[in-house]
């Protein structure tokens, strides 16, 4: 069978969308919910509700960008090693083996998954930033915003004033390289639901371990000096976590074609 084929690819998409519809509904809700209650508490509660005046203060958005920033962020960190979390059981995971597909088609469209939710995420998130806005503009708040205006004012101030772009890519290699172990953890270990803890558990482990064993790096360089790091040293940091993205994205799509085979803690 052909790894991978266009058409056939389409078909699993558009099955396993359908399938999957109902996970998708119930994290829309779930992150609506929840981002209304953070968006209204933190846009009309500054813990000082009226000025001298007697006018509402406005509310405290800085912290409603922490929570969409963090969520996106996190989303796209561990997001791979949720693949699995539309599936209600055995029975689901047999059914996507038995489908008439690629097992690389089938890994691509289960880690796909994680970018599917990104727009589940902003959609959620842009619904409860609009029930804020009336609540707070009802209830007589000062200069009353968009959360999102915040986001979009405040996301150059998020990531270090990166002056060179290696140093970008650097970061980017680093991120993409943890991004690639979650999606290793989904396929290393058998309980789909807790995979993610697993995965984290492991990864402050071994940084552990790496702060033991390498040499540290000054962070504030990256602030201040960013020219003093080497390009000996942000080549050798790109191939290395680079070459470890590659081997984790490898070991998991491996794993994943032995998901039929038993065992009690972690696929092997």
């Amino acid at each position: 069978m052909v790894q991978f084929d266009i058409k056939r690819f389409g078909r699993l998409a558009r099955w396993s969308l359908t399938n999957d519809k109902g996970y998708y509904l119930r994290q829309f809700l779930q992150l609506l919910a929840m981002g209304t209650l953070a968006f209204v508490f933190f846009g009309t509660n500054e813990f000082h509700p009226t000025s001298s005046d007697g006018y509402a203060l406005s509310g405290n958005y800085e912290a409603c960008c922490v929570i969409v920033i963090m969520t996106l962020f996190g989303s796209a960190i561990i997001g791979p090693s949720m693949m699995f979390y539309s599936m209600k059981g055995k029975h689901d995971r047999q059914a996507l083996m038995m489908l008439p597909a690629s097992n690389f088609e089938k890994y691509l469209m289960r880690y796909a998954n994680w970018i599917i939710q990104l727009p589940v995420i902003m959609a959620a998130f842009l619904c409860a930033d609009l029930v804020q806005y009336v609540v707070a503009s009802s209830l007589g708040m000062k200069d009353v915003a968009f959360v999102m205006e915040y986001v979009n004012n405040v996301r150059h101030d998020i990531f270090p004033p990166l002056a060179e772009n290696r140093l970008l890519v650097m970061l980017f290699i680093s991120l993409l390289s943890m991004h690639s172990f979650y999606a290793l953890g989904a396929t290393f270990f058998r309980n789909r639901k807790y995979a993610w803890v697993l995965t984290t558990l492991a990864v402050i482990a071994l940084s552990i371990v790496q702060a033991k064993v390498l040499p540290s790096l000054n962070y504030s360089l990256v602030y201040d000096n960013p020219s003093k790091i080497s390009n000996t040293f942000v080549v050798l940091t790109d191939v290395f976590y680079g070459a470890w993205a590659v081997l984790n994205f490898w070991l998991s799509y491996k794993l994943f074609c032995r998901t039929q085979v038993k065992g009690k803690f972690v696929n092997v």
